[in-house]
């Protein structure tokens, strides 16, 4: 009977995995991110040996390869078209102890996916980028406290055949709450790093300078690891915080109002500032320390980094998805060459040029594309093709005389344009 039981229970169980939507299996085999069981998907239906395929697939390996460099705190308003897979890979560096927010508000008259998966940069370059974290379906936003300081990359790829608009938002928030008093008076005064004792040692924390007897308070809950007292620091207290591998460290206190072993929430008092230890000649603060296996760490990204407003975005929304022309350049790309633009972001935009390279340039930089640079009559008659590429698609043919609007060039080749159709012409 226990066996027969047993088999309806399996039974029942295989059907409703069968039955269920791709969402629901995927939520029951954790270990694919949603990116990776969205090409499972498309493999699945039969699409892996189409050009579309390939092309989303080698989107995506080339915006973690050529990623667009930014600064966090960074925002922009950002479009990706159905007409060509696409995707864009955002790289910047941030501290351990940072807490990542990335905010992603799509808009699109579809429902459409966006994927946003986040990478730390291989440190050797024959190696791939370490997957840290996904976004699931149905999420605007993505939260990561960094472990190591280093490069990372933010990628973000819509589903295939998608239009779509979004607001990014990118910030670096404090992973541990401040360790003294929110209310009180306070300001650093010391940084991690300086020189000690005439260069013989490096300062291994940060002074948070306040009124003698405020509350130096949990910055985590935790577990108080031990409290007592050092030539150093005076009287002491450690706190080991909950699932993470970090010490915080509370010295030169008045006096301690914890015991070791005692559990502690954030906000709550563990010891009041003061100036003992070999701090006995200056005003009182609370030298607040981070240690890690490996040692003392930079605490104020910890608590204060300081990245929490992202610059305003001063150029003009409107041109995003407009083809604009280059006509000055700081970088390797040619003068006169067309960049179509994904966004716009801080006094520039973020467009992308004919080899499919995306670039970042100022608003000054660029011109509106539908002014010509002038006009031509083809000598011999043209073949107008879709991309700066002799074997690529053809859109139309023009004989020879006819007159045409040049809009751009790049190497060998006009960006043309005539009775509203726009293509490549060999420039000889």
């Amino acid at each position: 009977m226990r066996n027969k039981k047993l088999y309806f229970i399996i039974l029942f169980f295989s059907v409703f995995i069968i039955a269920c939507s791709d969402r629901i299996t995927g939520d029951l085999f954790k270990g694919q991110t949603p990116h990776e069981r969205y090409i499972e998907q498309l493999e699945n239906a039969g699409l892996a040996e189409s050009l579309l395929y390939d092309r989303w697939l080698a989107a995506s390996d080339r915006s973690l390869q050529s990623p667009i460099a930014i600064s966090v705190p960074y925002q922009e308003k950002a479009y990706f078209g159905a007409n060509e897979p696409n995707a864009t890979g955002y790289a910047f560096d941030a501290r351990d102890g940072e807490q990542l927010q990335i905010k992603v508000v799509a808009q699109s008259t579809d429902s459409v996916i966006l994927f946003m998966d986040l990478f730390a940069v291989a440190q050797d370059t024959t190696e791939s980028h370490l997957h840290l974290i996904s976004a699931e379906v149905d999420s605007t936003s993505l939260s990561y406290t960094v472990k190591r300081n280093g490069q990372y990359i933010l990628r973000v790829q819509p589903e295939l055949l998608s239009d779509v608009s979004y607001d990014l938002q990118i910030t670096a928030e404090p992973s541990l709450a401040n360790p003294v008093a929110e209310d009180a008076e306070q300001h650093i005064g010391s940084f991690f790093g300086v020189d000690r004792e005439g260069g013989r040692r490096s300062h291994e924390g940060i002074d948070i300078f306040a009124d003698r007897l405020t509350p130096a308070v949990a910055a985590a809950n935790g577990v108080i690891s031990r409290v007592g007292t050092n030539n150093l620091g005076g009287k002491i207290v450690f706190l080991r915080p909950e699932n993470r591998s970090i010490n915080l460290y509370y010295a030169h206190l008045d006096s301690q109002t914890v015991t070791s072993g005692k559990r502690v929430s954030v906000g709550d008092t563990v010891g009041l500032i003061g100036n003992t230890g070999n701090a006995r000649t200056t005003p009182p603060h609370l030298h607040f320390g981070i240690y890690t296996s490996t040692g003392a760490v930079d605490p104020l990204p910890f608590v204060r980094p300081g990245k929490s407003t992202p610059p305003s975005i001063r150029s003009d929304i409107e041109r995003i998805g407009d083809t604009l022309r280059m006509r000055s350049t700081d970088q390797n790309i040619s003068i006169h060459s067309p960049l179509i633009i994904e966004a716009a972001a801080l006094n520039g935009y973020r467009g992308i040029l004919p080899d499919k390279r995306k670039v970042f340039v100022s608003r000054n930089q660029v011109t509106d594309a539908s002014k010509p640079l002038r006009t031509i009559r083809l000598e011999r008659s043209q073949s107008i093709h879709r991309e700066p590429n002799p074997l690529a698609a053809v859109l139309t043919s023009y004989p020879a005389g006819e007159q045409v609007r040049v809009l751009a060039e790049i190497d060998n080749f006009y960006l043309i344009e005539k009775d509203f159709i726009k293509g490549w012409i060999q420039s000889n």
